[in-house]
């Protein structure tokens, strides 16, 4: 059957057909333009991993100090941190610092600024002790406003030549955050160990270490150069004892009448040296203190606070006496710095205020007293890193039982300035075990020490408590310490024992004292 349409008739189009078609058009163009862009963003992705990847097997001609260097991941983890993302080219070839482009800080510090925290060192030691190993380590002293700082590396430059080893910096925190102002912003100690790798390590001096420096990229501007102190007795022996002095400040006081006592008591004791840290003294004890260094007796080394922390006597005095914590975590600095200078000239370091003797009670010197513990510790088996003595206190009497004393004394034809000699009562109570103790620190095996005990040693540190049948830490103070206050009239105050062990050394002690204040003209 034929069906006729007739000529020139328009066939009507349907609007949902046209409708539908426009749409999957234009989804379709959808969909090739997201795939074109996921395609492009694709490759893009890939093209930087690849290039990271590039980036990350070289290795920045201004690290290469050598044509067979090689930087291991564990020196330098993030290599790319060496580039300047910035600029397509590299930054420039490191250089030694110029000394004019030091950044320094109240005289004895120098300061590096990194990107998340600011440092302020104070020295630098040569530590190859036997128990580190073949590779020897630099040690830095420093203050750090952070309690984590960041990664950093150490430049170490050798004696005659200009190309200085790299390596990463550790750090050990000499510090408990339990003893408080644990957070940043604060000066936090640190000490910070660069190594030296093993095949790089040379005996020879022209090739021993002379200066390190820290940085945190190669890019960064190098403003701190520390001396690398090295210093070894001339014979190779070691001595037995020295003793550290925190530092002085009596600008206003005179003690040197006492500070006379004790240096020369600490002789009779065995110290071989005693290393004092100064801020401000009275000229009498400038005095004091400048006689026994012509007899090589004391070393006297001038002290600053790093950063911001005031400097002005006046200041800096109401300032440490305030800021009991902030005090406490400065004095690690010059502890340790006393600990690490001698390292290599005696065997042991004792930490004391002027105020206090660790005294023996069944030998004359503290050399007798050490041979004896450590005989025992053979039998057992046993090694320690420290040992220290329990705290007693000797304080000042009052009223009537001052003047009889002072009736007694003069019998025995004891000077009346010689505080320790005429103080001859203590405490029946000592302080609870492990607190206010003092401490020998043993030389080979200790790696950072506070006040009364080692914070951190080669393997674990093993701390022996002395008998106090053996030796105890003698305190002459007017009062007990703040925190023990509540006790003091109930305990240490009221209870007192006779004990005049000081009086085996009575005629060599005043003959010496005497004899000095003499020299010095403050006997008329």
């Amino acid at each position: 059957m034929t069906v006729d349409f007739p000529f020139g008739e328009k066939i009507k189009s349907n609007p949902v057909r046209k409708s539908l078609g426009s749409f999957l058009f234009r989804s379709f163009l959808k969909i090739l333009f997201i795939t074109v862009w996921i395609y492009l963003i694709f490759q893009f992705a890939l093209h930087m991993r690849l290039r990271q990847e590039n980036i990350e097997k070289k290795i920045d001609n201004s690290l290469i100090y050598d044509a067979t260097r090689i930087i291991e991941k564990k020196e330098i983890s993030n290599k790319s941190k060496f580039e300047n993302k910035d600029e397509k080219k590299k930054c420039s070839k490191i250089t030694h610092p110029k000394d004019l482009d030091l950044d320094h800080n109240n005289i004895y510090w120098q300061r590096f600024i990194s990107s998340n925290g600011t440092y302020y060192l104070y020295h630098a030691f040569y530590d190859n002790r036997i128990v580190v190993g073949s590779s020897p380590l630099i040690r830095i002293l420093s203050m750090i406003d952070r309690i984590s700082p960041i990664p950093i590396y150490c430049l170490i430059w050798l004696n005659n030549t200009s190309n200085p080893i790299i390596t990463s910096a550790t750090y050990q925190y000499i510090w408990h955050p339990k003893w408080g102002n644990y957070r940043d912003e604060i000066l936090q100690p640190f000490l910070i160990s660069c190594p030296i790798p093993k095949e790089k390590y040379a005996t020879r001096k022209e090739r021993l270490p002379r200066s390190v420096t820290l940085f945190e990229t190669n890019c960064t501007k190098l403003g701190n150069n520390l001396p690398i102190r090295n210093n070894r007795p001339l014979n190779g022996k070691k001595q037995s004892f020295a003793v550290c002095v925190k530092g002085l400040d009596f600008r206003s006081k005179d003690i040197s009448v006492k500070l006379i006592e004790w240096i020369e008591l600490l002789s009779l004791l065995g110290a071989e040296k005693i290393f004092f840290y100064e801020f401000d003294i009275h000229p009498n004890i400038s005095q004091v203190l400048e006689y026994y260094q012509q007899q090589d007796k004391v070393h006297v080394e001038k002290l600053t606070l790093p950063s911001s922390q005031p400097n002005s006597p006046e200041i800096r005095e109401k300032y440490l006496k305030e800021k009991m914590l902030n005090r406490r975590q400065n004095e690690v600095i010059p502890y340790n710095d006393c600990f690490y200078k001698n390292i290599y000239f005696y065997h042991y370091i004792l930490l004391l205020d002027i105020d206090e003797v660790i005294m023996p009670l069944q030998h004359r010197t503290w050399l007798e007293m050490i041979q004896e513990i450590q005989r025992n510790w053979l039998k057992k088996n046993e090694t320690y890193t420290s040992f220290s003595a329990r705290h007693v206190y000797f304080l000042d009497l009052e009223g009537e039982n001052s003047t009889e004393i002072d009736q007694f004394n003069e019998q025995l034809n004891i000077p009346p300035y010689l505080h320790m000699l005429t103080h001859i009562y203590r405490s029946s109570h000592y302080t609870k075990s492990g607190a206010y103790v003092k401490t020998f620190f043993d030389t080979e095996h200790v790696i950072t020490l506070h006040n009364h005990f080692p914070l951190s040693c080669f393997r674990r540190c093993r701390a022996y408590e002395i008998n106090i049948t053996l030796a105890h830490l003698q305190h002459y103070r007017k009062g007990c310490v703040k925190a023990l206050q509540k006790s003091c009239q109930t305990e240490h105050r009221l209870n007192r024992i006779r004990d005049t062990t000081i009086w085996r050394y009575k005629n060599d002690l005043i003959q010496r004292t005497s004899l000095t204040l003499k020299k010095l003209n403050f006997l008329i």
